[in-house]
């Protein structure tokens, strides 16, 4: 047993060894300060590149709070670009700004103008950048679509592209009528209940059983039960590390963090494995109806890479890869759809003309009895796919709130190039990121831009209101786009043509609250999420129509 001589000895260790190595620490923390401070200036300033006020202590720091200040703490950083083009016209009308907030944000390029973004997402696409794999390493162990690279990205999204086929997801469309039924129903309750809901968390919920549907064939039940699963996944959202605000740093800091983290993928492990071991077992075999994503992603495994029923190694291989990508699918699926969702219905309330017009597109496409709609679909699904308009509404939605853009990672070799005036822009130790929601909102590319204007997805080419090409990036473009996109246009156009023609679904926020360039309903962060949702997860009430 130590005496207690021993303590005044340990005591005066662990001092020395705290003294020793804060020193360390600070000055390795200001020499990156200087690092990335001279980088930046160095890059705005090696082809003459107009500069936001830069301080070399705290760099554009102050120019972003200041700039934020002016709005909602709850504002979504996605705002950000948009909103220091409007502040700083003169510098960012090129279509891109340098932003160096680090070391609260890596040092980026944003970029703005459509053909730039499709300079680094299409013309090259660059890898992602080290942010998002920092951000998911504990949610997928970055095993997943969205941040696998090289041969190893192009072999899973090969053997996942059948599964997102429009022709497979046609197969789901009965499936998903069933969930979707749930939601009308839960809609019509709460209209005979008279109160105030959040909208966005019955959509998570619907969102999410449909795609249990697709991706497993299985009924998660999360609109009308605690579904385990999706609490866990949830909560494991909950502990990533998006930045390295105090908030985040005193998340990482959190002694329980590695432990619920592990616990999380743990029991999400043990979720999926027999749906996957389900799907193996059967493979070879007829599969009465559809075939799930899984389902196909192991076809095309054993086609494309190894046998899996005959090797425990193979199995254990592709289980636990495709639990990983399974994961993200689910995740990000269900959350930027609800969204999505939400912001549609909200749109549709405060454009009484397109709602209108919307219903009238169901009324001539399933018949005048909504009633009827669902065993309409059910026996022609393909009329899904006969909604101009209802996909334009959609379309239109998501261009003023899309909820994420892409982070790719910068290089010395790779510049960007202005399209009219040639002018290069050095990218080498930044992070570009491709802001989608300035992009979608700037009067340069997009004409009555800050209008809700679905009739924009009609026009023709030479028309006013034509849209351009690049310009329509909310899954981005180009190789690295999103997978699941016919997935979630899908399901939107199911729900809404469901549900649009029985129930009104009214936005509710006070007169005098909170806007974001002009809008009650703006996009924000929500505590514990990645991506942009809708200011008050969306207060409704609904009313049921005669």
């Amino acid at each position: 047993m130590a005496s207690l001589v021993d303590v005044p000895i340990t005591f005066g260790l662990v001092a020395r060894t705290i003294g020793i190595l804060l020193p360390i620490a600070v000055l390795r923390f200001f020499y990156r300060l200087y690092q990335v401070r001279s980088l930046v200036r160095k890059a705005a300033k090696e082809n003459g590149v107009k500069f936001l006020p830069h301080s070399f202590l705290l760099g554009h720091l102050p120019v972003v709070a200041r700039l934020m200040a002016k709005y909602p703490l709850d504002t979504s950083g996605q705002y950000v670009p948009l909103l220091l083009a409007k502040e700083y016209p003169e510098i960012c009308n090129c279509g891109l700004v340098y932003v160096d907030t680090w070391p609260i944000a890596p040092p980026m390029l944003a970029v703005f103008h459509p053909d730039m973004m499709s300079q680094f997402t299409q013309e090259t696409s660059l890898p992602k950048h080290d942010m998002l794999r920092k951000e998911f390493m504990p949610f997928t162990q970055c095993k997943d679509l969205l941040n696998l690279e090289g041969q190893e990205w192009k072999a899973w999204r090969s053997i996942f592209n059948p599964g997102f086929s429009s022709k497979n997801l046609l197969s789901f469309v009965p499936a998903m009528l069933e969930e979707v039924h749930v939601f009308r129903a839960w809609l019509k309750s709460v209209a005979k209940s008279g109160e105030v809901v959040k909208l966005e968390e019955q959509a998570m919920k619907v969102t999410i059983d449909v795609i249990g549907r697709a991706v497993l064939d299985t009924r998660l039940h999360c609109q009308t039960r605690t579904n385990r699963f999706y609490n866990v996944m949830k909560n494991q959202v909950s502990w990533l590390l998006v930045d390295n605000s105090p908030s985040t740093i005193r998340k990482a800091m959190n002694p329980f963090r590695l432990l619920m983290t592990w616990n999380n993928n743990r029991i999400m492990k043990n979720f999926f494995q027999p749906h996957i071991e389900r799907s193996i077992a059967r493979h070879g075999t007829p599969i009465k109806g559809p075939q799930t994503i899984t389902d196909l992603a192991i076809k095309s495994y054993v086609t494309e890479v190894e046998p899996v029923s005959q090797s425990s190694n193979a199995n254990a291989r592709f289980i636990n890869q495709t639990i990983e990508h399974l994961k993200m699918f689910i995740f990000a699926g269900h959350d930027t759809t609800a969204s999505t969702l939400s912001f549609a219905f909200h749109l549709l309330h405060t454009n009484p003309a397109t709602l209108a017009t919307l219903r009238a597109e169901h009324d001539a496409v399933f018949g005048t009895n909504p009633s009827t709609a669902s065993a309409t679909i059910t026996a022609s699904p393909q009329l899904l796919n006969q909604l101009p308009y209802t996909s334009a509404v959609i379309k239109e939605t998501l261009r003023l709130f899309p909820p994420v853009g892409t982070v790719r990672r910068g290089s010395a070799s790779f510049y960007l190039t202005h399209p009219e005036t040639g002018t290069r822009y050095a990218t080498d130790g930044l992070m570009l990121y491709g802001c989608s929601m300035a992009e979608h909102r700037l009067d340069a590319f997009w004409p009555r831009a800050a209008e809700f204007v679905p009739e924009r997805w009609l026009a023709r080419d030479g028309e006013p209101l034509h849209v351009r090409k690049n310009a329509f990036r909310p899954f981005e473009l180009g190789p690295r786009n999103c997978i699941g996109q016919e997935l979630a246009q899908l399901e939107l156009r199911v729900i809404l043509a469901m549900t649009i023609r029985e129930v009104d679904v009214c936005s509710v926020y006070p007169a005098d609250g909170a806007m974001v360039l002009g809008e009650l309903a703006y996009q924000c962060l929500v505590p514990g999420t990645l991506t942009g949702h809708s200011k008050g997860l969306m207060p409704v009430t609904v009313q049921l129509r005669e």
